[in-house]
């Protein structure tokens, strides 16, 4: 029996315009890109699966998720794929306090990573909306905006190493083992 009278109630959204260091975490969809990238259901697309999480404040812990498209075979994933390389340039900036006119060699440099893995646990400054309810779903988060340096609201933010975060997370209890295939069924 599970008895739920001293779980929370749900919560609602954050509220829209908040700003807060918030850290992405990339969930390895096992394709392309060193296998950081995840194909979409029907196979035409592949992006970055990603999960945000709100650090400081009054939010802290605090999650919302989206999907960006670095490739594709329509013209909407072309546009998606634009879409999404801003996004990730901006934080990859305000990640590495880079102002997005700096056109220094230095800067050039700092703008390019090796690959979709670099922004596994990169931290920045974000502005979070709300998407309003549709249909039978209900109002969610989303990343507004991403601050940076040139920006009133941006400050530096610590980087944490992944090795460092994966030592503060607690231990996961070994996998339940793969149910053989039965010979009928091969």
């Amino acid at each position: 029996m599970f008895d739920f009278n001293t779980a929370e109630t749900q919560r609602e959204p954050i509220p829209a315009d908040t700003v807060a260091v918030i850290q992405l975490d990339v969930k390895p969809g096992g394709v392309g890109d060193g296998g950081w990238l995840k194909a979409s259901k029907d196979g035409t697309s592949r992006g970055l699966d990603c999960e945000f999480t709100v650090v400081d404040g009054e939010h802290a812990k605090r999650k919302f998720w989206w999907r960006l498209t670095l490739e594709g075979e329509t013209d909407g994933h072309k546009d998606a794929r634009d879409i999404s390389r801003r996004v990730l340039r901006a934080i990859w900036e305000s990640a590495r306090g880079i102002k997005p006119d700096d056109k220094s060699e230095d800067a050039r440099k700092a703008r390019q990573v090796a690959d979709a893995g670099a922004f596994d646990g990169v931290r920045f400054i974000g502005r979070i909306g709300v998407e309003p309810a549709k249909g039978n779903y209900p109002a969610k988060n989303m990343l507004l905006e991403v601050i940076t340096p040139e920006r009133k609201n941006w400050r530096p933010v610590e980087q944490v190493k992944r090795a460092d975060r994966l030592a503060q997370q607690p231990a996961v209890s070994e996998p339940a083992q793969a149910i053989a295939r039965p010979d009928w069924a091969k």
